[in-house]
């Protein structure tokens, strides 16, 4: 199985997609800084619970896969102008289903609200009122916010990546971090900032591959290819092994 990380990230397509030879290169997205699910290690090489997947799915189906890590609102928007085949570990929810297609999920992440333990003054998503937060765009919390009637008066930051929205938060430029739980903690951890979780009760968003809508016949080998490897019980120990 052969990984390629493209040095040039997101920059390496401008031109419209054509229909790619066989061996043609086959691109697909992550983001740079989400552990412990997709992003760059120390070497700057792509890893993660997100990254093993993918590569036991390709090894499956004899694909050699260029790896293309960058800002998640890139990624994404890099998928949906056909820029890349697929994107790892993309949360399924009503807003991205009229724009792409997902395999079946393979996890659950639950998203939660992070605010510095010493600071007393936010108890509840209420107190996030005119204060500065690092978002998390399409999660359960924003959705959640918004019926709420508060996410037009919280300032959504829009970050890098959640490592930087962490180090934001232990900088004091930020009130708050909307992220996955156990991205948080990992972070928070990496950073020696003690935190407290505000839980608005999100039950957890299914993950899965990324195709963009009508590429029917690379979603369906991506799911066949899980689904195999479910079923041979390859799956479990790599989600053990990093959500432990």
């Amino acid at each position: 199985m052969h990984l390629v990380i493209s040095a040039c990230c997101l920059c390496f397509v401008l031109a419209p997609l054509v229909v790619r030879a066989q061996d043609a290169p086959f691109h697909c997205g992550m983001a740079r800084g989400y552990p412990p699910y997709q992003f760059l290690n120390d070497a700057g090489e792509p890893t993660g619970l997100d990254m093993e997947v993918a590569e036991l799915v390709f090894a499956r189906l004899g694909i050699k896969a260029r790896m293309v890590p960058g800002i998640w609102d890139d990624v994404v928007a890099s998928l949906r102008l056909g820029r890349l085949d697929c994107v790892i570990g993309m949360e399924i929810n009503s807003e991205r289903r009229p724009f792409f297609e997902f395999t079946s999920p393979y996890y659950n992440r639950r998203v939660v609200v992070f605010v510095n333990r010493d600071d007393q003054g936010i108890r509840t998503v209420d107190d996030l009122v005119l204060k500065a937060v690092a978002g998390d765009r399409h999660s359960f919390v924003e959705r959640y916010l918004r019926q709420r009637g508060l996410l037009d008066s919280i300032r959504i930051v829009k970050t890098r990546s959640k490592d930087q929205s962490m180090r934001m938060l232990k900088e004091g430029k930020v009130v708050a971090v909307i992220a996955p739980l156990a991205v948080g903690r990992l972070l928070a951890e990496r950073y020696a900032l003690p935190v407290r979780v505000i839980d608005v009760g999100d039950p957890g968003s299914p993950v899965g591959f990324a195709v963009v809508k009508g590429n029917s016949e690379l979603r369906r080998k991506l799911d066949d290819a899980l689904q195999g490897l479910k079923a041979e019980g390859a799956l479990q120990p790599v989600l053990d092994r990093w959500l432990r």
